[in-house]
């Protein structure tokens, strides 16, 4: 099978050959692994999800016309599924990993618990962003992906994340002065 375009691995594939999408898995694995792992950091769900990801690339085939590139459209299935893992972790859960020195052991009980108490009042307030908003902020500064890297994992334009970074400030600025009782927005972030 080595050698043959996408299309015939997919038309093979689509006929039952197990070969043809094994093929399929080996070409592509690293790109899916990559898309993955850049949205979940290295995660002990990285791999649960990429599998994921074969899954539905497997049961998609049928709906696959080729329009656009096979990788552009294996690629956008992997990063759609990575973020619907982190939205899955965001309802199930706090995760800890994400905030850096929630607490150290230097602090008194009352510094660790106002920190923990900081992090989940930011949890909730990204929760009550738009998804997109809250993808770009996540990318940012908990994955530390440089606005380059958050873009090509988006699909969007470097501007258009710049955009989104700064009106998802905005809006959990808004939130926040909402949530202290000022009603009013004062300056930039």
């Amino acid at each position: 099978m080595k050698g043959r375009s996408d299309n015939q691995l997919v038309n093979k594939s689509l006929k039952g050959s197990e070969k043809a999408f094994r093929e399929i898995i080996m070409r592509y694995n690293g790109v899916i692994y990559a898309a993955v792992r850049s949205i979940l950091g290295n995660s002990e769900e990285t791999g649960d999800t990429v599998q994921r990801t074969f899954i539905k690339i497997y049961r998609g085939l049928p709906h696959y016309k080729g329009k656009a590139r096979f990788s552009t459209w294996a690629y956008t299935i992997a990063r759609n599924e990575a973020i619907n893992t982190v939205n899955r972790r965001r309802k199930n859960h706090l995760d800890i990993e994400n905030f850096h020195n929630i607490a150290s052991r230097n602090d008194t009980p009352e510094k660790a618990y106002f920190r923990k108490m900081s992090a989940l009042r930011l949890e909730n307030y990204l929760k009550m962003l738009d998804t997109k908003y809250r993808v770009v902020l996540e990318l940012r500064y908990m994955a530390e992906k440089s606005y380059g890297e958050t873009a090509e994992i988006m699909d969007i334009p470097i501007g258009t994340v710049k955009t989104y970074i700064h009106r998802a400030k905005l809006r959990l600025k808004e939130l926040m002065c909402e949530s202290s009782g000022n009603s009013k927005v004062k300056g930039g972030i």
